[in-house]
């Protein structure tokens, strides 16, 4: 016959357990929505595979061997940028050798020269071909992929040897760039718009109703024009008030002086919380534009999670500091 005190001590472990699971958040709703990150201090990126790139190969002719570029498939590392707005592949080519490689063999593309969409720190405007591609090996088809030719930029250079290209998801409300929105592809099967980047889990994940995390500032996205520029508005304690550019594009946060800042939300700008800027930074106009503007940058982001809701222009920060 089995103790009766064995019996009440399994059911205070049930009980026990079923509270802390009741407690605990579910930040998974599926697999089919949910990436993989790779987290480094320097960037964080997802793998994309079977982008049509214009890439080297090489083959024998008689007794030499000649290369050329050809349009083939390949897998490479993507960094994700909430300052920017589309799917780009990088290339160190110029933009008129792309667009001969393309014509030769007869691949369809579209010419957004006119856009003038490039990097602040280089670039070209891209060229865009609707490709069927793995994202993490989840399949999304007809995304926009920009092919960007570099033309010899140095700062851009750089970048390209430790990623293929950049994963933009800063939302495109209007205009001309509408059609070639990765963010749009990216979140068309959810029925919430919301992006969960969880840096220190390596997890990516749409779709969620609320952010899964304890934040410790939330902020209304400021941005009326067609494509959305990531602004918050925050206070520092000498009382002077900014828009702040949360971009996980720029390594360093910059502020209007250097070392450790405390910004707070401000109520009337539908903001709320505190963030700290460890160690900011004023860095040079050719990376960040003139002005001085006021960035977050991926550096006092990565140990925590964001979590976006693109349908209420609404961020929330865990910067577990």
């Amino acid at each position: 016959m089995i103790d009766i005190r064995i019996i009440i001590g399994i059911g205070i472990v049930v009980l026990f357990l079923l509270y802390f699971v009741s407690r605990k958040p579910s930040i998974i709703s599926s697999n089919n929505n949910t990436y993989d990150l790779h987290v480094y201090p320097w960037g964080a990126q997802v793998t994309i595979k079977d982008i049509l790139t214009t890439s080297w190969t090489g083959d024998v002719d008689g007794t030499d061997f000649k290369w050329e570029r050809k349009p083939q498939g390949y897998s490479g590392f993507y960094q994700l940028d909430t300052g920017s707005h589309l799917l780009t592949d990088l290339l160190m080519m110029n933009r008129k050798e792309v667009l001969e490689v393309l014509d030769k063999h007869g691949i369809e593309h579209e010419n957004l020269i006119e856009s003038g969409y490039a990097y602040l720190q280089g670039g070209t405007p891209p060229i865009n071909i609707y490709q069927d591609i793995r994202v993490d090996n989840k399949k999304i088809n007809r995304v926009p992929v920009g092919l960007m030719a570099l033309n010899d930029q140095g700062n851009m250079l750089k970048e390209r040897e430790i990623v293929n290209g950049v994963l933009g998801l800063s939302h495109i409300k209007g205009g001309s760039l509408k059609p070639y929105s990765f963010l749009d592809k990216l979140l068309e099967n959810v029925s919430r718009k919301t992006l969960f980047i969880d840096f220190k889990n390596e997890k990516m994940i749409t779709g969620l109703d609320t952010s899964p995390d304890n934040n410790h500032f939330k902020g209304k996205i400021d941005s009326d024009g067609d494509t959305m520029r990531m602004d918050v508005w925050v206070t520092d304690n000498r009382g002077n008030s900014y828009p702040m550019l949360v971009d996980t594009g720029t390594l360093y946060s910059q502020f209007k002086y250097t070392g450790e800042v405390k910004l707070n939300g401000i109520s009337d700008k539908k903001s709320s919380g505190t963030l700290t800027m460890k160690d900011a930074k004023m860095l040079p106009p050719n990376l960040v534009g003139n002005g001085k503007p006021v960035i977050f940058g991926y550096n006092d982001l990565y140990k925590g999670s964001m979590f976006i809701d693109y349908d209420n222009y609404l961020l929330y920060i865990n910067q577990n500091y």
